[in-house]
């Protein structure tokens, strides 16, 4: 778990190639073929074993001179892994293609340790989360002109709550305090477009036979999905601006969840989620 493929460190820049991962090959599925598919397992420690055998990661960015651009990247469990738990960075992800990467636990073509990314005219599809953090105060993103394609086997846009990762600080001040989720997230201009989670098949690891539903997605099966899921308190806030929105308002569009009720919060129950000029309902052809 703690490999890649490629590490692009200080003046690291990837460009103008096609990165094909380990798991592409999944071409029977009647929803989305090449998806990986999900863990399957009755309990938790076999699904984690499974995850274990094929996790695989494409990139891993950490420095902010790092720069990944037009280029193609899928078939991997983790597309891009930015900084590490240990020091931020601030990479640059542009003009670039990333889909085809589901998996239970993790599935995120964009991985978020530590730093602020830019994301820049990317196209993401078939994934579980697009963009993902750890949930320390220095974790976010921005992604700009981005389009989030409908195939999401959970939401879109998304930064966990440092206590599902860890024990986490009980000091509100602290880097890593339990109820954080990120720091600064912004999406803006960007065509948002999952609202519902797929209808997911497995044909539990094989690379042939007959799909059956997946009784272990750890999701809703085919239920809603929220464009946006911020887990807990950011630092700072995540900025929703001049998006083309496929759910009909911010009610559904958007969801928060796993924070004090200590924290202040606007009309719609959120706390740093701030919205404006986004246009709602937009009918995408799917």
């Amino acid at each position: 778990m703690s490999n890649a493929l490629f590490t692009l460190e200080e003046g690291g820049r990837l460009t103008g190639v096609t990165i094909r991962g380990p798991h592409w090959n999944y071409t029977a599925s009647p929803v989305i073929p090449g998806y990986i598919p999900f863990a399957p397992g009755e309990t938790r420690p076999e699904r984690a074993r499974w995850r274990s055998d094929w996790y695989a990661r494409g990139v891993s960015m950490q420095a902010d001179s790092s720069q990944f651009d037009n280029c193609e990247l899928w078939g991997f469990s983790t597309g891009i892994m930015v900084g590490s738990r240990e020091s931020p960075a601030s990479p640059s992800i542009l003009y670039s293609a990333l889909h085809n990467c589901m998996m239970t636990s993790a599935g995120y073509p964009i991985d978020v340790n530590r730093g602020t990314p830019t994301i820049y005219r990317c196209a993401f599809d078939a994934y579980r989360h697009a963009i993902c953090g750890y949930g320390t105060a220095d974790a976010g993103y921005l992604a700009i002109e981005c389009d989030f394609g409908p195939h999401a086997s959970s939401h879109p846009i998304d930064m966990h709550r440092i206590g599902e990762n860890e024990s986490g600080a009980n000091d509100e001040s602290a880097l890593r305090w339990q109820w954080r989720a990120g720091g600064t997230m912004l999406v803006r201009n960007s065509i948002i477009r999952p609202t519902r989670v797929v209808d997911q098949r497995h044909h539990n690891g094989a690379n042939a036979g007959p799909y059956e539903p997946d009784p272990y997605i750890n999701h809703n099966r085919g239920g809603f999905t929220p464009h946006v899921l911020i887990r807990g308190a950011p630092a700072d806030g995540i900025y929703l601006e001049g998006n083309q929105c496929a759910h009909p308002d911010p009610e559904t569009g958007i969801d928060q969840s796993s924070f004090p009720g200590r924290q202040r919060m606007n009309e719609f129950g959120w706390h740093n989620i701030f919205t404006q000029q986004n246009q709602w309902d937009v009918p995408f052809s799917q």
